[in-house]
């Protein structure tokens, strides 16, 4: 199966598109130079060297270049997202990182954020209420009740807009820890398994991560992520898996680093530090 393009920045006067399924260039975003970009190392500072920044898109990270690497919301050929590395290898930063931009690069009309995760204490700093007055939807424990309530409600959305009913923001679920999944109701994981597949479909964006230790067991819930993001991972069989490409190198992925396909090859990226989040008036 074809993945998913992801958009590159490249350095010049603008956003550039690495070809895959479907060109999605975004013009009139100026760069900062290359030595303005030279010591960047946050969320924040990637984001505002960008000139205006783009509507609608996520931060990756910083490119081996020192340009920022972005992904574009808003086309379902993404589907859910995917990231998956050896544990202690930046997994969850990412999804934050993710988050973070997202806040960043969108509205609270255009973009609430709901948190399924095992350690609250991590995403502590998104549960702030200056942020979560205006953006947050939930943030729940996988054991929580709450938590199947929250993916009912989000696959009851999905559905209703499919039919053209209860339009609004979209929605970005992120899903810390996947295999926790297995311990909710029988509801609760179909539920889930709907909002993987078709959740993009109606502007419901789901992003998860995975140990690669857990890959071999959550083949049948890995297999409906169509975009993959991929850090460290020593075992050839839980690199495919994650990859979705046989011979795709990842062990030399120091903590922090990961990769990304554009369509043609893997983009290789380092994590930025979490920034102060900018808020868009809504």
């Amino acid at each position: 199966m074809a993945l998913p393009q992801i958009i590159s920045n490249t350095f010049g006067p603008q956003l550039k598109t690495i070809p895959g399924l479907r060109s999605r260039s975004i013009s009139g975003k100026r760069m900062k130079t290359r030595g303005q970009q030279a010591g960047l190392a946050t969320v924040n500072a990637l984001m505002e060297s960008l000139e205006p920044v783009p509507q609608h898109v996520v931060l990756l990270g910083r490119c081996q270049d020192g340009l920022p690497f972005l992904m574009s919301l808003g086309d379902p050929e993404l589907g859910a997202i995917l990231i998956g590395c050896e544990r202690g290898f930046g997994k969850t930063h990412h999804l934050q990182v993710l988050v973070d931009s997202a806040i960043q690069s969108h509205s609270p009309r255009d973009l609430q954020v709901a948190v399924l995760t095992l350690n609250s204490a991590e995403w502590s700093r998104f549960a702030d209420q200056t942020i979560s007055g205006k953006y947050l939807l939930g943030m729940a424990a996988w054991y929580d009740p709450q938590a199947e309530q929250l993916i009912k409600n989000l696959t009851e959305l999905a559905e209703s807009r499919r039919v053209g009913q209860r339009r609004g923001p979209d929605v970005l679920l992120a899903l810390d820890d996947l295999p926790a999944l297995h311990d909710m109701s029988w509801e609760a994981q179909v539920n889930l398994r709907w909002l993987l597949e078709y959740g993009s479909q109606s502007g419901v964006w789901l992003v998860a991560t995975v140990n690669a230790e857990d890959a071999s067991d959550l083949r049948y819930w890995i297999d409906t992520f169509r975009t993959r993001i991929v850090g460290q991972v020593g075992d050839e069989n839980a690199a495919e898996i994650l990859s979705q490409q046989a011979g795709t190198s990842l062990a030399d992925l120091a903590p922090g680093e990961f990769k990304a396909w554009t369509g043609t090859g893997w983009i290789r990226y380092t994590l930025p530090l979490l920034g102060k989040v900018n808020m868009l008036e809504g």
